[in-house]
């Protein structure tokens, strides 16, 4: 759901001008994807997570309990292994949360990256304006594409050793500021990560 030409990984389209992993919109990114070997290094100092959370084997729409999606409004709720999105995360497992019931209509995608470090999008070749942020203490990054305008912003939070939690909300409307962007992902963020140390 998010449309970036020269997006990074992870990313895939949707709406002009945001970064999304999601399996239905098919990305046009055209960078190379991150080794999968290991992070390249970072001049950011990232502080140590409180504990590795495995993502092996998760399906990331079992992140959200019902009372979670009450909150964002989310109405459908859709899972994708990336076999078939045509995402740089290929073969990432994938949840989309799509609010349509009422309006502000958007979307959350959500991916369970395990092949690739959240240190990626502070590197800086990774296309990105990103800076390091914290959520509920994990390591985690806050980008938007370079030249992608206002709306995109993206959370990939470090859950172990070369998995991430990439998340994002993607408005259907041009109205949304690039501030509420942010604030949506991190509630998601939020609230994934919260579910998923009670289930590792």
């Amino acid at each position: 759901m998010l449309a970036m030409a020269g997006f990074l990984p992870a990313c895939t389209t949707s709406e002009a001008g945001t970064p999304s992993p999601s399996a239905d919109s098919g990305s046009t990114a055209t960078n190379e994807p991150p080794s999968s070997t290991g992070s390249s290094p970072t001049s950011v100092d990232v502080p140590p997570r409180p504990r590795d959370l495995s993502l092996d084997g998760l399906d990331p729409c079992t992140l959200f309990t019902d009372a979670q999606r009450a909150q964002l409004r989310a109405d459908d709720v859709r899972s994708d292994d990336g076999g078939s999105s045509g995402t740089i995360y290929k073969d990432m497992k994938q949840c989309t949360l799509d609010v349509t019931a009422a309006e502000p209509f958007n979307s959350y995608d959500v991916v369970a990256v395990t092949d690739v470090d959240f240190s990626f999008w502070l590197e800086e070749d990774s296309n990105a304006d990103a800076e390091l942020i914290s959520i509920a203490g994990f390591p985690a990054a806050q980008f938007h594409i370079k030249g992608g305008g206002t709306h995109d912003c993206a959370i990939a939070v470090g859950v172990a050793e070369n998995q991430h939690l990439h998340i994002e909300m993607l408005p259907l409307s041009d109205d949304v500021t690039g501030d509420e962007i942010c604030q949506g992902s991190r509630q998601a963020a939020e609230m994934a990560l919260q579910t998923l140390q009670t289930l590792r």
